[in-house]
């Protein structure tokens, strides 16, 4: 379902080109229902003369969003790194993914698509961060309690989970929480780090930087239960690393 709302300053985002000028490019925006425009200085790390070379109509490509205003909306192409582009698409694929199978839940429950969606499909949202994640974790043998426990209804955990465990073939779960992390000390960067080297060794886990100083903590498991656990673990260790030194506070609490 295409997003009514507009991206935020540093989100990257899924874009199609529309147009090519010979100093910006015109791309429509593939989550939200808005145009965004790239400069030609933001097409590409190197010089670029003509822009035709680079990029091609009806391109899909990922680009940050740098800047939003109320009549535009500024991307950046260059300042978007091979890794942050493979992970934005395979994001975007398993979302498209999760909207057809909750248009089957939509089914089973007799309901709209455009009923479900702003219900169901937000609820699946906000617990799991993404809808794919979502089904991943109903198509498991806990995942019917986990829905239970999250707030979904007795109906809508049978609806969901019955058609994750039809569709899905679970393998392993990419779980995330956020964390904002602060030092007051005049050393707080390296104090950081190190802490958060420490934590991705005792832990297992995979840490991030978002947009400092928002870090994402994240770990694979086909165990949501003990995935959740973990990650809350960690969190615990890094706020008491901490101390006094600053502040560490888990955002999606």
């Amino acid at each position: 379902m295409v997003n009514k709302g507009v991206p935020r300053r540093g989100d990257l985002v899924i874009a199609t080109v529309t147009r090519l000028n010979p100093y910006s490019v015109i791309v429509k925006l593939d989550e939200y229902d808005k145009e965004g425009m790239i400069h030609i200085s933001e097409v590409a790390r190197r010089w670029v003369q003509d822009i035709k070379k680079v990029i091609k109509m009806g391109q899909t490509v990922v680009a940050l969003v740098v800047n939003v205003s109320d009549d535009s909306i500024s991307l950046s192409l260059k300042r978007v790194n091979k890794y942050e582009a493979e992970e934005k698409l395979k994001q975007f694929k398993r979302e498209k993914k999760a909207e057809k199978l909750l248009k089957l839940v939509a089914k089973n429950l007799g309901l709209k698509y455009d009923e479900v969606y702003p219900t169901i499909g937000f609820k699946l949202k906000e617990k799991f961060e993404e809808l794919f994640v979502g089904f991943q974790i109903a198509s498991t043998l806990e995942g019917k309690e986990t829905l239970l426990e999250k707030g979904f209804t007795a109906k809508e955990t049978e609806a969901i989970c019955e058609v994750a465990k039809h569709a899905m073939e679970i393998k392993e779960l990419k779980m995330k929480k956020f964390i904002e992390l602060k030092c007051y000390k005049s050393n707080g960067v390296e104090i950081i780090k190190k802490i958060l080297i420490d934590t991705e060794k005792k832990f297992k886990i995979e840490i991030r930087c978002v947009s400092a100083p928002e870090y994402s903590l994240a770990i694979e498991t086909k165990n949501a239960k003990l995935g959740e656990k973990k990650l809350v673990a960690s969190f615990e260790d890094i706020k008491k690393q901490m101390g006094s030194q600053g502040e560490c506070i888990l955002k999606d609490e």
